[in-house]
């Protein structure tokens, strides 16, 4: 199934129960449509959610809201069944954001292009922590739940591991020498991968952030643009090229391509049931890919590794270290402020409209 949005969509979600996925466009606006197995993708609703163009989009509180990141540098909460607004914070950040995850059921972490990393409470309606790790813009985060760690990457080449129990930027990476441009975490929370402008994968084993422990690569020299978790061990990867392809993790192989765009991708999505993937490109096309059929017989297919060692290295995986941040490469000092609940009149999320 695939649609034409009628502009470029970067940011993608499923809601969490029903057939339905949202869409946010460069435009600012956010589409939501229905999908069926044997049907086309319609669209239900279409909301001018921002100014300026919707780069993220994530279902929040069970699907009852959507919630829409912009380069406007706001932030807004949409209801799914009446298309209003709910809570709209216009002052989210002080630069464009840029992505936008959910880390628990009641928290939302966003990063704007400036390298400032939020994490929203939305029942107390506010800011609860910021970290200032990075340089450059925020490209992708992802969450360890089990230790309530942030991982964020981004385009100044570093990936960083913020303590949301303790408010602090526990580790950050050295310069990779290359911008990393999204990130998963894997193998049960023993390896987090990440994905760069070179087309690289970058294996880091969790506690010992400070260099990769090994590289995939064979996607190379297509950027890795979006990567989505399918399972413990492997991955789909959305790359400049438009394929899409399931790459398997220790040992490093890529499985069998999934589908492709003309143009490069710009965000996945897995539906609820696991049945469906998502992806949006520059070509301003929705498609949604039968997982189901593309992946049948593919389990049995193990294939040779290739780029990178089998599934064992050195590391202790299960420590938590890099509790000294290194110094940066470039030579200018990093900022690693973090606050915990010093909050002024914009960070007031949900503010009733």
């Amino acid at each position: 199934m695939e649609i034409d949005l009628g502009a470029n969509a970067f940011g993608i979600d499923f809601h969490p129960s029903q057939n339905l996925v949202a869409a946010g466009l460069i435009d600012g606006h956010l589409h939501l449509y229905r999908y069926d197995s044997d049907s086309s993708l319609v669209r239900e609703r279409k909301v001018r959610a921002h100014k300026e163009s919707c780069r993220a989009v994530r279902f929040i509180d069970d699907g009852q809201r959507v919630v829409t990141a912009s380069a406007d540098c706001s932030i807004l909460a949409t209801d799914v069944e009446t298309g209003t607004s709910v809570a709209h914070l216009e002052n989210a950040h002080e630069d464009a954001i840029n992505t936008l995850i959910n880390v628990t059921e009641t928290t939302i972490a966003s990063g704007d292009d400036n390298g400032c990393v939020k994490v929203w409470d939305t029942r107390q309606r506010s800011c609860s922590h910021e970290f200032n790790a990075h340089e450059d813009y925020i490209s992708d985060m992802t969450f360890a739940s089990d230790s309530m760690k942030l991982v964020a990457t981004s385009g100044d080449g570093t990936l960083s591991v913020c303590n949301l129990r303790t408010s602090k930027l526990q580790s950050q990476s050295e310069f990779s020498e290359d911008e990393l441009l999204s990130v998963v975490i894997m193998k049960n929370g023993r390896k987090v991968i990440s994905g760069t402008q070179n087309g690289n994968l970058l294996l880091y084993s969790w506690g010992f952030f400070k260099d990769c422990s090994d590289r995939f690569v064979d996607l190379s020299p297509n950027s890795v643009d979006t990567l989505l978790k399918l399972d413990e061990d492997r991955v789909i990867t959305g790359c400049d090229n438009g394929i899409l392809s399931l790459v398997g993790i220790l040992p490093n192989r890529i499985i069998q391509p999934i589908g492709a765009h003309d143009f490069p991708i710009e965000d996945l999505a897995l539906s609820h049931d696991n049945k469906f993937l998502a992806s949006t490109a520059h070509d301003s096309m929705l498609k949604l890919w039968n997982l189901e059929e593309i992946l049948q017989g593919s389990n049995g297919n193990s294939g040779n590794a290739s780029g990178a060692a089998g599934d064992s290295d050195s590391d202790n995986d299960g420590m938590d270290l890099d509790n000294d941040l290194p110094k940066s490469s470039k030579g200018t000092n990093r900022k690693t402020k973090s606050k915990s609940n010093t909050l002024d009149s914009t960070n007031n999320f949900f503010a009733d409209l």
